[in-house]
């Protein structure tokens, strides 16, 4: 069950900030470079979601709501941190995957979007993964991030956002 929600997560969520450089792989290597790329960005994501059901299932009662403002505070910080502007900055300029094999280049970017997207994904396994509203919304946030024009500053706005919905959480 943590599995297929995972996947359905992956696919809202997580997919469409990947469009702009699967397009380019396409573009710069042919339509059927893309294939192995988003094969090896899948790939990096469905280990996560193992590791993580590993992890978390033992404690998955309490990990639901009761730990969703622990799990959006320490997003919030996350969002703040070097490390998350760093694997930001790698995903949305990503021509280095053109210096790699296509499925190389995507467990490459897969990585760099794990590291962007790591405590966003806590909050989803926290909040439910099975919420088509929540993952919406991260969809949304992912894409504005990965792709939109102001998208690097998006965390400072995240931030806020994720520590106003935990202390709604705890009110």
């Amino acid at each position: 069950m943590f599995l297929g929600g995972w996947a359905v997560m992956m696919g809202v969520g997580m997919l469409p900030g990947t469009l702009p450089v699967t397009r380019l792989v396409a573009a710069a290597r042919g339509p059927f470079q893309a294939i192995p790329f988003v094969a090896g960005y899948l790939a990096v994501w469905l280990l996560i979601g193992v590791a993580g059901y590993l992890v978390l299932s033992p404690f998955a009662p309490a990990v639901r709501w009761a730990g969703a403002g622990v799990a959006l505070v320490a997003a919030a910080a996350y969002e703040l941190s070097p490390l998350k502007h760093a694997c930001l900055r790698r995903c949305r300029s990503p021509l280095r995957v053109l210096l790699r094999p296509s499925l190389t280049g995507g467990v490459q970017h897969g990585f760099d979007c794990a590291g962007c997207c790591a405590l966003l994904m806590a909050v989803m396994v926290a909040l439910g993964l099975m919420s088509i509203p929540w993952a919406g919304l991260l969809a949304v946030v992912v894409f504005v991030q990965k792709a939109a024009p102001l998208g690097e500053r998006s965390p400072y706005a995240i931030a806020s956002a994720l520590v106003i919905a935990a202390v709604a959480t705890w009110v």
